[in-house]
Formats: structure tokens, C-alpha cells, sequence
């Protein structure tokens, strides 16, 4: 089985995953690996990479190379994201990864990257029939997509990242109240006026929608509701998220500092203050289009790169 590895270059997080893959859509993860680097950190309304950041960026990406190497793999697929598609020196980033790697990486679209994280996801739950919303809640934005079955009917990205939301809304710890109430406003406005998928569904008027969340913030969500103190991605895929739980850790972790919210089980470091924003959108999401639970899945961006390289559709 050929060993790939996929790379994703994100606005909070860069993530590794290598695995022997065939051409029947078979994967076998051998080694993930991933580092909170915030490099979107700073970007504001200049849209501008910052060059702390982008530092900690490349050589966090140097190392992942490297690991890729260690393991042999064939062929390593690398893709950047959101901060990086909305920066202005964003390819000049990229330039200067390949003249010090040789590593070329993929500059997604916002339509792209929700194509390849529905991709990851239905490997997971391949087996779907009715309507489904899926949702990928990142550090630059939110991506939305609404299938039927296993055919895609609409896909969206918002600008509705954790990184900015928490820069923009949250300048006090723990926020205050009117910190939260604009925050929240402002995600309502963009959900209302922006998105296509709610659109969509009015206007059909489809019942019976099936939410489901992959990537940070849900997935964090689910290690949260879970109490665990070790991340194990086999209990997140398929587990369920109520509105209940999502709400109930809302109001916990608004209450306290975030040198508290670290100690909570499930909080990986460095989501201490980008979950209130993450959190946030996903309530809203659920309210927006009436849910009352989350389908969750591990799999996602990573495992759609690798699919759409061994030229399988999931």
C-alpha cells in the first residue's frame, strides 16, 4: 500500500496525518500529529501574515516534513487555508515554504476545503440517506455543507473564524458579558444574512436535517461533553452532541480565566480562548436550523486530501 501524508496548513492549527492508502478508499492511519500555531494571529483588518507567526508556521511545517521523511512516505499533499487564502502576502507565505522545503503547497478555496472535509467525513459515515448539514467550524472560517444523501446540493465558507472572533470580541478574560452579547450578535448577523445553506432549506423547505461536525472546535467539543483526558479519535467519531451538553459548556467555560478553562478535561491547549467563539457559532448554527444534536467525526480535511490523491470519492 503506498504511504501518503497531507498536510494542512490552518489559521490556528497545522495538522500531519500519514497513512498507507489504496485505491479502494482504504486508509490506515500510521502517524498523525498536530501544533496550535495561530498563524492567523494578528492578521486584522490589514490582512496581513505577521512575521511571529509565520515563523512558528514554517518551522512547525519543517518538522512535520521532516517526520513525513522518517516515516517514507511517497508523497506528501499540502494545503493552506483561510488566513492564508485572505492575507495579502499569503503566496508570498507559501513561496518562502517551498524555496526552504521543496514542498509546494495548495492554496484552497473556501468551496475547495468544504469539498475535502465533506469527503473526510463521509468516509466516516458513508452509509447517510436524507439531508445533512455539515459543519467545519475553523480558526478563519466556517464552512458549511448541505448534502442530500451522498450528493452535495450546496457548500459555503463564512467569515466566522475562532482566531478573529477572539481577537475582535474577546478582550477580557474571562469576557464580559457585553463582549459575549456582541460577539454573539455578530454571529447571528452573519448567519442570517449570509448563509446559503438555511436559504436553501426554507426555501425547499426540508425537514429532518441531520447536522453533523467535524474539525477543532466540534471535535473539541465532543472530548469536553466526553471528560477526556487523552484524545482518542474512536470515541469521537459518531459520537453525539446534544444542544444540551454544547449549551452546558458554554456556561462554564465563560465563568472562568482561562488559565482555569485549561484544566477542564477534553481542552487541548491552546483552544482555552478560542472555544467561547467556536462554542458560540455552533450554538447559533443549531438554533439557525433547528437542531438539537451534532453527529461528530474525527475525520475530515486530512482524510479528504488523501482520498482526492488516491482518486477516490468517498
Amino acid at each position: 500500500m503506498p504511504r501518503y501524508a497531507s498536510l494542512d496548513i490552518g489559521t490556528q492549527t497545522i495538522r500531519l496525518l500519514i497513512a498507507d492508502t489504496d485505491s479502494t478508499g482504504k486508509y490506515i492511519p500510521v502517524y498523525r500529529d498536530r501544533a496550535i500555531i495561530r498563524l492567523g494571529e494578528g492578521l486584522g483588518g490589514k490582512h496581513c501574515l505577521q512575521p511571529k507567526p509565520m515563523q512558528r508556521a514554517l518551522t512547525c511545517v519543517k518538522n512535520f516534513i521532516n517526520i513525513s521523511h522518517h516515516y517514507q512516505t511517497e508523497k506528501l499533499f499540502a494545503v493552506a487555508t483561510s488566513c492564508v487564502r485572505e492575507a495579502v502576502n499569503g503566496t508570498d507565505f507559501l513561496k518562502t515554504i517551498y524555496r526552504e522545503t521543496g514542498v509546494v503547497v495548495r492554496l484552497l478555496s473556501g468551496t475547495e476545503e468544504a469539498n475535502l472535509s465533506l469527503r473526510g467525513v463521509q468516509s466516516v459515515f458513508n452509509q447517510q440517506t436524507g439531508y445533512s448539514l455539515v459543519i467545519d467550524i475553523g480558526g478563519g472560517s466556517t464552512e458549511l455543507i448541505l448534502t442530500n444523501g451522498m450528493e452535495t446540493d450546496l457548500m459555503e465558507s463564512l467569515p466566522l473564524g475562532v482566531v478573529h472572533l477572539s481577537e475582535e470580541y474577546l478582550r477580557t478574560d474571562p469576557p464580559r458579558s457585553e463582549e459575549l452579547s456582541s460577539l454573539t450578535t455578530y454571529i447571528n448577523n452573519i448567519l442570517l444574512n449570509n448563509c446559503n445553506c438555511y436559504t436553501f432549506i426554507i426555501e425547499n423547505k426540508i425537514d429532518g436535517l441531520r447536522v453533523m461536525g467535524t474539525a477543532g472546535t466540534v471535535t473539541t467539543l465532543a472530548a469536553m461533553a466526553l471528560k477526556m483526558t487523552d484524545y482518542d479519535s474512536e470515541k469521537i467519531n459518531g459520537c453525539v452532541l446534544t444542544r444540551a451538553q454544547i449549551q452546558q459548556i458554554y456556561e462554564e467555560i465563560i465563568l472562568i480565566h482561562s488559565k482555569c478553562r485549561i484544566n477542564l478535561p477534553g481542552l487541548e491547549h491552546g483552544r482555552e480562548v478560542v472555544i467561547i467563539p467556536g462554542t458560540k457559532i455552533a450554538l447559533s448554527i443549531m438554533d439557525l436550523f433547528g437542531a438539537t444534536q451534532i453527529l461528530v467525526s474525527d475525520a475530515g480535511l486530512l482524510e479528504g486530501i488523501l482520498l482526492e490523491a488516491i482518486g477516490v470519492n468517498a
